[in-house]
């Protein structure tokens, strides 16, 4: 593998993995990408951003994490008048974020304990 390959490899296989979610009448709902489905295919997100609209709340779902450590960070950008972003977790806390730049940042511990908040901000 040449320098160039490996350090574009290294590049994707360090890049934050990101996702911007804007509620509408037709999308309220999200399931995070952080399974070992989604670990396998290189397709985990790491950071997701979340903007309402009058009226639309957001319900992010995080299945079971692929390995112990890992870590997602929710944060809610921008709120459109009174909405609340859920958090629910498969196994592990589930989080509730009610106003603009409340966010959670969670870790995977493992399959009999779950998600657990590694820190949060919430109003």
């Amino acid at each position: 593998m040449s320098a160039n390959n490996w350090l574009e490899t290294r590049k994707r296989a360090f890049d934050i993995r990101k996702k911007t979610l804007t509620t509408s009448s037709t999308n309220t709902t999200y399931t995070a990408k952080v399974d070992k489905t989604a670990f396998e295919a290189g397709n985990v997100e790491r950071v997701i951003d979340v903007i309402t609209t009058a009226g639309n709340g957001m319900t992010v779902t995080v299945p079971d994490g692929a390995y112990s450590g890992q870590l997602l960070l929710i944060t809610f950008l921008t709120e459109g008048s009174n909405e609340t972003v859920t958090v629910t977790t498969t196994t592990g806390a589930d989080f509730s974020l009610t106003a603009a730049n409340d966010y959670c940042s969670i870790e995977w511990v493992n399959a009999n304990v779950g998600w657990k908040a590694a820190h949060e901000v919430t109003t």
